[in-house]
């Protein structure tokens, strides 16, 4: 069985520019938006410059660049 069987995919990529002032999140379970896949999350944490982030209601992490990352909805 291979890797796409067991990890679900990360959330769908919108084709928008990154905010103009991306936020840096600094606590585990802030509330932030995901610009990429226009979803609100909870940051979890940061690993070699990406983002961790988790759905609100739980679920599987995903990554993103910290660039994409704002504090409302764009």
């Amino acid at each position: 069985m291979g890797a796409d069987a067991i990890a679900p995919p990360a959330p769908p990529v919108r084709r928008v520019a990154p905010p103009s002032e991306p936020y840096r999140p600094s606590s585990v379970g802030e509330r932030v938006f995901d610009v990429r896949s226009g979803c609100w999350a909870a940051f979890m944490g940061w690993q070699h410059g990406r983002a961790f982030l988790r759905p609100l209601g739980g679920g599987l992490e995903w990554d993103t660049e910290a660039r994409w990352i704002t504090n409302h909805e764009q």
